[in-house]
């Protein structure tokens, strides 16, 4: 998997202290560091790493999350290299992405089914729904035991195929330009969706 997205630029784990999670000012920021260095090192391309879903989300809100990604947001070639250490099981049984047959049709109408189910009425995860956006694809799950239970999805995002005006709010117009030029993109690539 990693020759298959090499050269890739692994993004582990952020933090942002509870007083400032409400805002989205801290991810912003995140991002545009994020862009600063792509913008500096165009070649990595790639970007991958866990997507954390905490255990306060309920047991049905997880198990629609991994329906709803597994059915739309799966890079199954990628996904085939991929084996977690701890799948994610409910009710003793493995989620697969064959479970996919109630899952929601859109990003939209799973938010609004997960804050259905959740007491204070939160959706998807703010950074896994940002990862979203900008086109990521999950390549595998894995129940993080010594992450307070936490489920982690692995994903990426291609950045060469972010339309160019999401790439230039996280890398600037500059940045969003310098890394075009390196990896030759114009702007029919773009809205064609090749690369």
């Amino acid at each position: 998997m990693l020759d298959s997205l090499s050269p890739a630029l692994e993004l582990g784990r952020s933090f942002v202290r509870a007083e400032y999670q409400r805002s989205f000012a801290p991810l912003m920021l995140l991002w545009a560091g994020i862009g600063r260095f792509v913008e500096r090192a165009p070649q990595y391309a790639v970007l991958f790493g866990p997507v954390s879903i905490s255990a306060r989300y309920a047991p049905a809100s997880r198990r629609l999350i991994v329906e709803y990604l597994s059915a739309h947001r799966a890079n199954t070639r990628l996904a085939r290299e991929v084996r977690p250490r701890r799948p994610f099981r409910e009710g003793g049984r493995t989620v697969a992405p064959s479970a996919a047959m109630s899952a929601p049709g859109s990003l939209d109408e799973l938010s609004r089914r997960i804050a259905q189910i959740e007491p204070d009425g939160k959706g998807v995860p703010v950074l896994l729904r940002q990862y979203l956006q900008l086109g990521g694809r999950l390549l595998g799950f894995n129940l993080d035991r010594d992450f307070a239970d936490t489920l982690d999805g692995l994903i990426m995002v291609d950045l060469r195929e972010v339309e160019e005006a999401i790439l230039a709010r996280y890398m600037g117009r500059r940045g969003a330009a310098v890394f075009r030029a390196y990896h030759a993109l114009d702007t029919a690539c773009q809205t064609t969706g090749m690369s």
